[in-house]
């Protein structure tokens, strides 16, 4: 009985170790199920979101790919609306750009064969740099001072009339449907700002593939041709077409196509329409009758057939007045008269009326004239008035007899008027504000062309804050003196000043 007790007693402790090895395995392979079990899981989650990638990736794409086909479809309709769109434009300054005596005496006739000897010449010049060009329209936009140039060409005998040039300019914008002479009017710069603006509106146009610029004979176009000097693609685009010879500086601009169309256009300036003598003793000097017209010409005809008037004295108080005598009277009275027989008398005349003048440098900026001195009360009176009123005085109105386009509605004073000291005082203080025109034709304009400092005294107190810095330096002489009826004289600059 001892035996067998003892026996199980020890059966029971293998079974024992033998259950716990088991329950040892069992949670080792728990354990090792629960892992496979949480990265398997784990690869589950992994593999969902990468099939969502990818899935995402691809409808992406799809979708990116079908944005590129579309673009390039609009990008080929693009090029097409644009090569079908294509056209050349020529911007020319007529006032400097002549056509061929032939051309211009055949008056209607002559415009139509301009407008297509044009035409042809423009096309080869184009075909000649592009290839598939020849399809592009030619535009020819010409802009004159109809009028001006009209009594030009008919005074040095390219027209027998002025009214033919008109005739010529019809035919010429009739002969082909892109084609235009353009009249900007009487005044000085029209054509070149209008030039300008094409210029610089259609340098950017995608649609025009050429620009032929006509403008090399006038240095005031170099600033807008600068800017692109340096740029070869935009410059590439731009052909200057030279007439007469142009220009230093455009003859130094890189990157720039050049023609000379010279069956077409003149080669050289208008002629002058005849020479005077002036012949003040003891020393003379010859001057002649030069190209340019004011806004205000006489009227259509021979300068011969004019009538001589007498010279006229002008206010003191007047800027853009002087009060000739002696030779400034013989000045006004070669002006007025023109040329007869190439010889004129400059005899002066004591019957003078008022007559207003402006005058201008060899560059053609206006210059003015000195004021009388200007009186320290008065100039101390109307600026009390002004700050007592707590607002300027209108300028125009005091300073142009009365006249103000705002009229009642004017923020500015007008009444009472202004005595003739204060009037010049007031004009001391326009003068040192600057006109836009350097090259001014107005014979009231009470604003300033040049500074007074430099001019009277040599030098500018105040060089970076003058408003009229941008003359300095700039030429002083008189060269070419104006009055209000359109007459011109113009002294030689090396033997005379006029004064």
């Amino acid at each position: 009985m001892v035996g067998i007790s003892t026996m199980d007693s020890t059966d029971m402790t293998d079974y024992v170790a033998e259950m716990e090895s088991f329950q040892r395995s069992d949670d080792a392979r728990q354990k090792l199920l629960a892992d496979v079990l949480q990265k398997y899981a784990a690869l589950t989650e992994e593999h969902v979101n990468l099939r969502n990638d990818y899935t995402s990736e691809r409808d992406i794409r799809r979708n990116y790919q079908k944005h590129v086909d579309q673009m390039q479809r609009q990008l080929n309709d693009t090029k097409r609306d644009l090569d079908s769109n294509a056209f050349v434009l020529a911007l020319i300054d007529g006032d400097g750009v002549i056509f061929q005596d032939w051309l211009l005496k055949a008056a209607g006739n002559g415009g139509s064969e301009a407008a297509s000897q044009l035409q042809h010449a423009i096309r080869d010049h184009i075909t000649s740099i592009y290839d598939n060009s020849s399809n592009w329209p030619v535009m020819v936009q010409i802009y004159v001072s109809l009028d001006k140039l009209a009594t030009k060409l008919t005074q040095v005998g390219l027209l027998r009339h002025p009214q033919d040039y008109r005739a010529f300019a019809q035919s010429f914008s009739i002969n082909q449907s892109l084609f235009s002479i353009i009249d900007v009017g009487q005044g000085k710069e029209r054509a070149d700002h209008k030039i300008k603006e094409m210029l610089r509106t259609f340098s950017d146009n995608p649609t025009c593939k050429h620009i032929i610029f006509g403008g090399c004979h006038d240095a005031g176009y170099l600033l807008n041709l600068d800017q692109y000097k340096h740029h070869t693609a935009k410059a590439a685009r731009i052909t200057l077409l030279e007439s007469t010879p142009p220009v230093r500086g455009f003859t130094e601009l890189p990157n720039f196509q050049r023609v000379r169309f010279d069956g077409i256009f003149k080669s050289e300036p208008l002629p002058e329409y005849g020479q005077t003598i002036y012949t003040q003793p003891p020393v003379s000097a010859s001057i002649q009758v030069p190209i340019r017209t004011l806004s205000n010409p006489p009227p259509f005809g021979s300068p011969a057939q004019a009538k001589v008037e007498p010279l006229a004295s002008s206010p003191s108080t007047t800027t853009s007045s002087v009060t000739p005598t002696g030779a400034e009277a013989s000045w006004a009275t070669v002006g007025k008269t023109g040329v007869t027989n190439g010889t004129i008398s400059i005899a002066s005349n004591t019957k003078n009326q008022k007559r207003k003048y402006v005058y201008y440098n060899v560059d053609g900026l206006r210059l003015d004239e000195p004021l009388p001195p200007r009186d320290r009360t008065a100039s101390e009176s109307i600026d009390r008035r002004m700050e007592l009123a707590g607002h300027n005085l209108c300028n125009h109105w005091h300073l142009n007899k009365g006249k103000c386009a705002n009229g009642s509605f004017c923020k500015f004073q007008h009444e009472p008027k202004l005595s003739p000291a204060e009037l010049n005082a007031l004009r001391y203080k326009t003068r040192s504000l600057a006109c836009k025109n350097k090259y001014c034709e107005n014979f009231d304009c009470y604003l300033g062309h040049q500074c007074s400092f430099e001019r009277d005294q040599g030098y500018c107190p105040f060089p970076d804050t003058c408003n009229l810095r941008h003359s300095h330096g700039m030429d002083k002489t008189k060269v070419e003196r104006y009055d209000e009826v359109g007459n011109c004289v113009r002294g030689d600059q090396g033997n005379l000043v006029l004064t």
